[in-house]
């Protein structure tokens, strides 16, 4: 019975790693997208270059990125505190705002492959394979944490080490961590 518990625990380290560089960089992406966005706005409102579909792109495209940035951010930081049932919250939210954010770069791909310049198509086709990556695994790895929480939190083993825990830090002269 022990072995499925060491199984899950070297398990887990490899998974949450994988969530936090997968996450950290869709972060940076999503962080360098709005800035992108931002300067374009400052762009074309100027009086010479004014236009107001770019413009309602503009602010769209980054508004909802942001909207997706603090909920990875927030999702990232359930991951931190390993807090993984509190994730069954924001995820649904955290779902709708992948998806906003990918369909809205895959339309800018669309009107970006349209200009004689490849980057900004390039740079939003990165990024909706970024963002598609990191909810591939981070939607498999939530569901695999959190399962992984509740398996060892009803493991018999796992409770006399924690009231061990707490009855030495309730007794400070009951010597050792063993001691009952």
């Amino acid at each position: 019975m022990a072995m499925p518990s060491i199984k899950f625990t070297k398990a887990v380290p490899g998974v949450r790693r994988r969530v936090y560089v997968l996450g950290v960089t869709s972060m940076v992406t999503a962080l360098g997208q709005i800035i992108g966005f931002l300067v374009m706005l400052s762009l074309v409102l100027r009086p010479e270059h004014q236009d107001n579909q770019v413009a309602w792109m503009c602010v769209g495209i980054a508004v909802i990125t942001s909207f997706y940035l603090a909920l990875t951010g927030r999702l990232l930081f359930l991951f931190h505190e390993r807090r993984y049932e509190e994730t069954k919250g924001p995820e649904w939210m955290w779902w709708f705002g992948t998806l906003g954010v990918v369909i809205f770069n895959a339309c800018l791909v669309v009107w970006f492959i349209l200009l004689p310049d490849p980057i900004p198509g390039s740079i939003c086709a990165l990024a909706v394979v970024l963002y598609l990556l990191f909810f591939k695994f981070a939607k498999d790895d939530v569901k695999f944490l959190r399962d992984d929480a509740e398996k060892s939190g009803n493991d018999d083993e796992i409770v006399p080490v924690i009231r061990t825990t707490s009855y030495a830090l309730a007794s400070p002269s009951a010597g050792s961590p063993s001691a009952k």
